[in-house]
């Protein structure tokens, strides 16, 4: 049995709580990897290394917003007026960056 598996089935067994953190943030992030694609974590990296994480959400929240921004795209919004809405709706002035971190990660075709 590996020392990872070992220490996550005490935590999950309760055996030694100064583990448990350490191991719920293991699972925790075993989950997160699990929901999110390959797309996805390049974008959240793209956003973060641009400084253009959305105030105040979640990485999950963050992934829906780039998705909404892809769909809006495809149904016909310019990107000069999805980033303005982006900057609107979450009140910072990375719009461009983040609409741009979108069509790069999750809708690189949208204008196909």
């Amino acid at each position: 049995m590996s020392l990872a598996l070992a220490v996550l089935g005490a935590a999950v067994a309760g055996c030694d709580p100064a583990t448990e953190p350490r191991s719920a943030d293991v699972t925790k992030a075993r989950t997160v990897d699990a929901e999110i694609s390959a797309d996805d974590a390049s974008f959240l990296e793209e956003i973060r290394i641009n400084d253009a994480v959305l105030p105040g959400k979640t990485e999950e929240e963050m992934v829906a917003a780039g998705h909404a921004t892809c769909k809006r795209l495809r149904a016909g919004v310019s990107v000069l007026d999805e980033t303005s809405a982006i900057e609107e709706s979450y009140q910072f002035d990375q719009g461009t960056l983040f609409v741009s971190a979108a069509t790069t990660n999750l809708c690189p075709n949208f204008g196909s």
